[in-house]
């Protein structure tokens, strides 16, 4: 015991968790199956390199600033195929895009699965360990805009820098100048080294007029959307009022039941 509690103690100093967490599990399985030295220490390091990369998975996924949470895994393929078709999503999901240094633009009509699609696409490219940040485009300007200098500098810096941008809701509303001036920023910072999602309820021919510059919207949008990979409809069912509204529906007459 003596010895088993000093091991213990070096692998805290040595910041080894997952190895520690599963000694006890590797103890029993090398004395059931008789594994040798060599496989026993071999286990005991893939613990140790899975727990670091499902911290590094967390720390990812938090930076990110999804707040909640999507994933293909709870994507109804299915719902919208015409408006989101499969085929194209699942390529997306592969992440290339990011490799190649594309960007993405979605649009279509409100509660389509336009951010559960990006979110998703932005989980699966924490997984393969690129730095991801997603924000609605005005939060963002918010933020590079603050008062606080300090603060909106680093948001700066790293909307420049991560690998994958996502800016949910674009042309929601019209810019001023210090925000137009500030979209070029990052789109002409980003151009050609990294990638930006789009997503937006507008349809493109009105994306033009929430600029207070025309030819700075034009540069802007030549920029992030001319080469762009582009997933745009008019058309598609709401999920947000087909299915989870009369999941609602269901709960409230459940609940007056």
């Amino acid at each position: 015991m003596e010895i088993r509690h000093q091991l213990q103690d070096q692998l805290k100093r040595l910041k080894m968790p997952g190895l520690s967490q599963a000694l006890d599990l590797r103890l029993a399985e090398a004395r059931d199956q008789k594994l040798g030295h060599l496989e026993f220490l071999s286990l005991l390091i893939q613990d140790e390199l899975a727990n670091r990369e499902d911290n590094m998975l967390g720390k990812r996924l938090r930076a990110a600033g999804f707040g909640v949470q999507r994933t293909f895994e709870d994507f109804d393929f299915r719902f919208n195929e015409e408006a989101l078709p499969a085929s194209m999503l699942r390529d997306l999901a592969t992440c290339h895009f990011i490799a190649q240094r594309q960007n993405l633009v979605i649009g279509g009509p409100p509660g389509i699965g336009k951010t559960h699609a990006v979110k998703a696409i932005g989980h699966e490219a924490c997984r393969r360990g690129y730095q991801v940040l997603f924000r609605t485009t005005q939060k963002l300007l918010a933020e590079v805009l603050s008062d606080s200098e300090e603060r909106a500098q680093r948001i700066l810096r790293r909307a420049v820098a991560v690998d994958l941008l996502i800016l949910d809701d674009f042309a929601f509303r019209k810019l001023d100048q210090r925000e137009a001036e500030m979209l070029y920023v990052l789109a002409e910072e980003r151009l050609g080294r990294t990638s930006t999602v789009l997503t937006s309820n507008r349809p493109p021919e009105d994306w033009y007029a929430i600029f207070p510059d025309a030819v700075v919207g034009g540069a802007i949008l030549d920029r992030m959307v001319s080469s762009a990979i582009k997933m745009i409809t008019t058309q598609g069912k709401s999920y947000r009022r087909e299915v989870l509204g009369a999941q609602n529906r269901v709960i409230g007459t459940n609940a007056d039941d």
